[in-house]
């Protein structure tokens, strides 16, 4: 029994959530996947290694991934050489910090990318018990979201895909996407809990 089945059989289903829309939409998703490009941002984590799959599943023009986890980025390498294979388009990683310079340059050097994902967050409540830790949180989940916005928007993304996490006590305060200048480019912000590596929020677009 796969993976995907023990789940299924725990959680009392037969078929996942959204089987129905994707599989009716199969042919569609699949056209648009593989004439675009894409970005992954966090892409090392259970969820950016659960949408970089699907994505490259589907033999896109481009995906790039990055993630400052570069031991979890070689595993999510591994698993998909081994599961998936190869593809034709380009499929790069990058072990960089998307607050970084690094990151700056890439963005600037790279083509442009039609969908870009921002899943990079500190999720946990704890994490805002020190003011060190704290100082990070804000960093990553407000600053690092806004710059990453605005450097996909200038580049010319479709659309952008940001992780704002609602756990936190002062999430409501520290909402970095209630400053942020989305201009004309569409995005979703995460929401409704789920369990993951952490705690993930699902996206839904504004």
């Amino acid at each position: 029994m796969s993976d995907e089945a023990r789940v299924l059989d725990l959680i009392g289903r037969t078929s996942t959530l959204f089987f129905d829309d994707v599989d009716s939409l199969s042919d569609e998703i699949s056209t648009l996947v593989k004439s675009s490009c894409f970005l992954v941002i966090g892409g090392a984590g259970s969820i950016g290694q659960a949408l970089t799959k699907e994505i490259f599943k589907r033999s896109p023009r481009v995906l790039h991934v990055v993630d400052i986890n570069e031991n979890n980025m070689v595993e999510l390498v591994r698993d998909i050489r081994s599961s998936i294979g190869y593809m034709d388009g380009d499929f790069r990683t990058f072990a960089i910090d998307c607050g970084g310079r690094e990151f700056e340059t890439l963005m600037a050097c790279e083509s442009s990318y039609d969908y870009v994902f921002n899943l990079s967050a500190l999720k946990h409540v704890r994490s805002e018990k020190d003011p060190y830790t704290l100082m990070r949180m804000l960093s990553v989940n407000i600053f690092n979201t806004i710059d990453t916005f605005r450097l996909s928007r200038d580049k010319g993304a479709k659309k952008v895909f940001l992780r704002i996490d609602g756990q936190s006590r002062k999430s409501s305060k520290y909402d970095g996407c209630q400053q942020a200048d989305y201009g004309n480019v569409p995005n979703a912000r995460e929401r409704n809990h789920a369990c993951f590596n952490g705690t993930f929020r699902k996206c839904r677009f504004l």
